[in-house]
């Protein structure tokens, strides 16, 4: 079977996990979820006009006879008012403190123009207006926006729950490895990852390489999807094939023609969950997190897909496959790749504030070239 594509399998990503449930949460719940429907706005944002400056609400030209009741002001007069607050019916605008001069019961000021210094109701938002689109990412500033227009609840789809299986023999959890093993770095690295893309999770084992025992972990879990990371090779010291076989899985693809990261692979078991096997190499594992977690979690939520944004190569990219993977870095020139993109190596990813997308040839100095955000 050939390897599919970079971009063939993201999308045999996006159609494997089947959608998840709507529920009603909090808004302090709803930061990782994503909008099921447009959220509107209850009423206008600001609700009320306000004043932007703390100084007096006046009326009229000047000077301003100051006043302290509750009844409209007439023309001539002028009260304090603070940020934020409800200027009395009748002003025509707000006199910042700085601005005026008070002698006795008299405000001295240039009159400002009318509105001036004046929030009007709805400047952000009229009642009606749509806040959060469908398939939009909850984010906290979003959040903010609803509670501003009087929403509690909204419905979602929550972030998909992941059971995390880290394997392998020679991992070590702490302290510098001996010669002949290595250094456990998935589990301090992949949740926190896999958080950023939009998935949650909620159980981390650990196994060594036994097709048995990794099949067992496996069926024992009830998460909405499996990530492995390690044991994706083909020798006998490798877990994933024998694991699928006594699984019975749905292969999706066995493979990937990308760089790094070829062998990371993806299949569903029969009781509906996939299972993202992610190569043990440290890069290779966090870019192909990074490549197809974000499309199972759109599956599972209905979120907007994000397309890459583009940047313009400032050094050559090498392409060593129908998609290569180069950490880079932003510079006033342009993009420039960071450090050695070898499988093993993490120290160009840790340097690097984009990933990006490399076709098959490579890319020149001055050419387009997409790119993917770091997301952590």
């Amino acid at each position: 079977m050939t390897d599919p594509s970079w971009s063939e399998a993201r999308d045999l990503a996006r159609v494997s996990l089947p959608r998840g449930e709507i529920i009603s949460v909090t808004l302090a719940g709803a930061v990782g979820a994503v909008a099921t429907e447009d959220l509107r706005a209850l009423g206008p944002i600001p609700h009320a006009a306000t004043s932007a400056m703390d100084g007096w609400a006046v009326c009229g030209p000047a000077p301003w006879h100051l006043d302290s009741g509750d009844d409209p002001l007439s023309p001539g007069r002028a009260r304090p008012i603070v940020t934020g607050a409800v200027p009395p019916e009748g002003t025509d605008a707000v006199v910042p403190s700085e601005w005026g001069r008070v002698s006795g019961d008299v405000l001295h000021a240039e009159r400002p123009p009318p509105g001036r210094h004046v929030r009007p109701s709805g400047e952000e938002a009229q009642e009606g207006d749509v806040l959060v689109p469908a398939g939009q990412l909850l984010t906290p500033a979003r959040v903010g926006v609803l509670a501003m227009t009087g929403h509690d609840r909204v419905d979602v789809r929550r972030a998909p729950l992941v059971h995390l299986v880290v394997t392998g023999d020679e991992l070590v959890p702490s302290g510098l490895p001996q010669p002949g093993h290595v250094r456990d770095v998935m589990t301090p690295m992949l949740p926190p990852m896999l958080s950023a893309l939009g998935a949650k999770v909620a159980r981390l084992d650990h196994v060594r390489d036994d097709p048995r025992a990794l099949t067992a972990k496996v069926a024992a879990g009830d998460a909405d999807l499996v990530i492995t990371a390690g044991g994706t090779g083909h020798s006998t010291a490798d877990p994933i094939d024998g694991a699928w076989e006594r699984a019975d899985v749905d292969v999706r693809f066995r493979g990937v023609d990308m760089r790094p990261g070829h062998p990371v692979s993806l299949a569903v078991l029969p009781d509906g969950r996939p299972w993202l096997a992610l190569p043990g190499n440290p890069l290779a594992a966090m870019l192909t997190a990074l490549s197809f977690v974000p499309a199972l979690v759109e599956g599972f939520t209905g979120a907007t897909s994000v397309e890459p944004a583009w940047a313009v190569a400032n050094e050559a990219f090498d392409g060593r496959a129908d998609t290569t993977l180069v950490p880079a870095r932003h510079t006033a020139a342009g993009l420039v790749p960071v450090g050695r993109s070898r499988p093993h190596l993490l120290t160009a990813l840790a340097g690097a504030d984009v990933v990006a997308i490399v076709p098959r040839g490579g890319i020149g100095p001055g050419d387009p070239v997409a790119v993917l955000p770091r997301s952590w």
